[in-house]
C-alpha cells in the first residue's frame, strides 16, 4: 500500500502533527510505503474566475508555474491520500483548503477524475470549546468530496487541541489514530471493512 500524507498546518509540530504521528505508527506496522509532505512547502495558486471551466478544458495557464501538477502526480501514484489539518471555522486550514479546491484540476471532460479509486482519510484537531464538534462538519464535507471525485472515503480521526482551558489529545485519541493507521495499511476503512 502506498500512502501520501499531506500536512496542512503552519505549525509542523502542533496538535494535528502529533495525532498524525500516532496514525503513522500504525501505518508503518505493515511496511506501508509512506510519503509525507507539508502543503506549506508548495506553491499552489488559488482558484480564479472561470477556474472550473478552465479546469474542464485542461487550461491552467492562470496557475502560472505553481506546484499543483507535481502534487497531482504524487496523489495519482498513491493508493491512499491522508489530509492532516487543524480545523478553522469548520473547514480545513487555508492553504490545505486551496489545495483541495484545486483538485478540480483532475476532473476530465466526462466528469471522471484522475483520483477515482483512491482512498481518502482525514486527521484533524479542533478547539473543542463549542457544543458541536467542528471536525464532524469537516468530515461530512470531505466524505462528500471523496464521493464526487470517485474516491473511497476511508474515515477520519480527530481530537481537541491543547489550549490553556482544554487538555488536548489524550492517550485514547492517539491509540484510535494508531489503530486507524493499522487499518489503512491493510486497505481497511475506519470500521475495519476491506475497501482497497
Amino acid at each position: 500500500m502506498k500512502v501520501l500524507i499531506v500536512y496542512g498546518s503552519p505549525d509542523g509540530k502542533g496538535n494535528s502533527r502529533r495525532l498524525a504521528d500516532a496514525l503513522n505508527q500504525g501505518l508503518r506496522a505493515d511496511r506501508t510505503e509512506i510519503e509525507e509532505i507539508n502543503i506549506y512547502d508548495y506553491n499552489v495558486t488559488e482558484v480564479w474566475s472561470d477556474y472550473f471551466s478552465d479546469a474542464l478544458q485542461n487550461n491552467f495557464k492562470r496557475a502560472g508555474e505553481d506546484d499543483m501538477s507535481g502534487l497531482i502526480d504524487k496523489m495519482s501514484a498513491s493508493d491512499i491520500i491522508i489530509l492532516v489539518s487543524p480545523v478553522y471555522w469548520y473547514q480545513l486550514g487555508g492553504k490545505m483548503k486551496t489545495f483541495v479546491d484545486r483538485w478540480a484540476d483532475t476532473i476530465n471532460t466526462d466528469f471522471s477524475t484522475d483520483l477515482k479509486g483512491k482512498g481518502l482519510a482525514l486527521v484533524t484537531t479542533h478547539s473543542g470549546l463549542n457544543v458541536m464538534n467542528s471536525s464532524n462538519y469537516l468530515q461530512l464535507a470531505m466524505e462528500a468530496t471523496a464521493r464526487f471525485m470517485g474516491m473511497i472515503w476511508m474515515g477520519a480521526v480527530d481530537a481537541p487541541t491543547a489550549l490553556p482551558i482544554s487538555s488536548g489529545p489524550i492517550d485514547a485519541h492517539y491509540q484510535i489514530a494508531k489503530n486507524f493507521g493499522e487499518k489503512l495499511s491493510r486497505g481497511e476503512n475506519l470500521i475495519g471493512q476491506k475497501v482497497l
